[in-house]
């Protein structure tokens, strides 16, 4: 017996609410590994990699053409067609490698509160507020530079600093 169109919906729509519920950022993954292989992830460094891919595989072209001299179609070949899908096939096994020093460092919780710093953009918007500070610092210090001047001198003992004129 097939199921009614109803009730697909309804499996349908509830499957898509716990998959929404579980991708809510409310807990740490189970792992400090795991965590930091969200933290990298949610830095962009596979982005990053993929993006390196041109030039690493220029590299790996010029080294296989030194040691493979009168080769070079082979060469550019073997780089094109399976070398670099292969890396970028495993690109996650790279990032793994280089979790390690996160997973030392750091507890699943703290990874965790380091991966929303970077997934909720607070860091942009952390520079940018931080920059309007610099700037209200900047406008307001000299009148709060000359009054904190006058207070301390008023209430200086030295009656001849109390008479200096800011």
């Amino acid at each position: 017996m097939r199921p009614s169109l109803p009730v697909l919906g309804l499996c349908a729509g509830l499957a898509a609410g716990a998959a929404a519920l579980a991708a809510q950022p409310g807990q740490p993954a189970a792992t400090p590994e795991a965590e930091a292989r969200a933290l990298v992830l949610a830095a962009g460094l596979r982005d990053q990699l993929v993006g390196g891919l041109p030039a690493m595989a220029e590299a790996m072209r010029l080294h296989l053409n030194e040691r493979n001299p009168g080769r070079e179609a082979d060469v550019r070949r073997a780089v094109e067609a399976a070398i670099v899908p292969a890396v970028r096939d495993r690109l996650d096994q790279l990032i793994v490698l280089g979790l390690e020093p996160l997973v030392r460092g750091f507890t699943a919780e703290e990874l965790y509160i380091m991966r929303r710093f970077l997934e909720l953009n607070l860091d942009q918007r952390m520079e940018g507020a931080l920059r309007m500070v610099t700037f209200e610092l900047d406008r307001a210090s000299g009148e709060w530079l000359r009054k904190v001047a006058e207070e301390a001198l008023a209430g200086t003992a030295d009656a001849r600093l109390r008479d200096l004129r800011f």
